[in-house]
């Protein structure tokens, strides 16, 4: 039983006459007699009582079948059009990670919205994590797209390109000496603790703090690495440590933290926007296409 049989049933039902039927569906009468009688075949039955001059009726299996042929029909179209709108990005399920600083100032949430704005159809499901999970689940599949601190290496499974370069701004506690200073350079921190959350090293913030060590002249000596940053932020507001943050950490307004840059030494890390490398999901690639865009 095919779609195009069914559909030649319907508008014969509706015409209740072979020539007006053909003229609707674009055939020759031989075709919807064809059609007609493919579908008959297939069911067993007769579906109308031909009359005198291409005049028929339905025959009471033929009553009985149309309303479910009909509501065959609807569904097929419901269905072509939800793989058209599917195919367009349109509709779906979209998966996105992002770190907590690209939340901060607002990056992750207006890369967001646009794509809501531009596909509202699309079921979005937001996941914060660190720069390793989100990689670890966007190569085996279980995100789609993540917004993360660049790395030096990355899973072959991943494609990743620069969203945006964040300066690196040293946490001090706000009543110390060295916040109160009017500039800070290397050497300033020497013989100071640092505290990084346990991504740290993987996300390249340990290799920036050893490098302001080596332009300070100094091995850094650090805590145990916590959490996340704002375990980081809590243990430096308490002077435990210093602790290193990308630039949006200034949007969180914490007490007890002092934000300042670092003079004669430029640090910074760059928020990466990654996806597969293999990915066939429009939805996913008006997900990439808007974001570029908007970089």
């Amino acid at each position: 039983m095919e779609l195009r049989e069914l559909r030649c049933f319907e508008v014969l039902a509706e015409e209740l006459h072979f020539a007006r039927a053909a003229e609707r569906l674009g055939l020759a009468q031989s075709g919807v007699s064809r059609l007609l009688a493919g579908l008959e075949t297939d069911l067993g039955a007769k579906l109308f009582n031909r009359g005198k001059r291409s005049q028929v009726a339905l025959t009471t299996t033929g009553a009985l079948f149309l309303p479910e042929a009909q509501a065959i029909l609807r569904q097929a179209a419901r269905a072509e059009a939800l793989g058209r709108r599917a195919a367009r990005g349109e509709i779906g399920r979209l998966e996105i990670g992002f770190v907590a600083s690209a939340a901060w100032d607002g990056t992750a949430s207006a890369l967001v919205r646009r794509y809501h704005e531009a596909a509202p159809g699309v079921e979005i499901h937001l996941h914060e994590m660190e720069t390793p999970r989100q990689l670890q689940e966007i190569a085996a599949g279980r995100l789609d797209i993540g917004l993360l601190r660049a790395r030096a290496d990355y899973p072959p499974e991943v494609s990743v390109r620069a969203l945006k370069h964040d300066t690196l701004l040293l946490a001090l506690a706000a009543g110390s000496a060295l916040a109160k200073a009017p500039k800070l350079t290397p050497e300033m921190l020497k013989g100071e603790k640092f505290i990084l959350p346990h991504f740290g090293e993987e996300a390249g913030f340990l290799a920036r703090l050893r490098a302001l060590g080596q332009a300070g002249g100094f091995t850094p000596e650090f805590l145990t690495p916590v959490r996340d940053f704002i375990t980081v932020l809590t243990a430096v507001a308490a002077g435990l440590a210093l602790g290193l943050l990308p630039e949006p950490a200034k949007s969180l307004g914490m007490p007890g933290i002092a934000l300042r840059e670092i003079d004669g030494l430029r640090l910074d890390s760059t928020l990466m926007l990654a996806s597969r490398r293999a990915e066939h999901s429009p939805a996913v690639r008006q997900f990439l296409a808007l974001a570029r865009a908007k970089s």
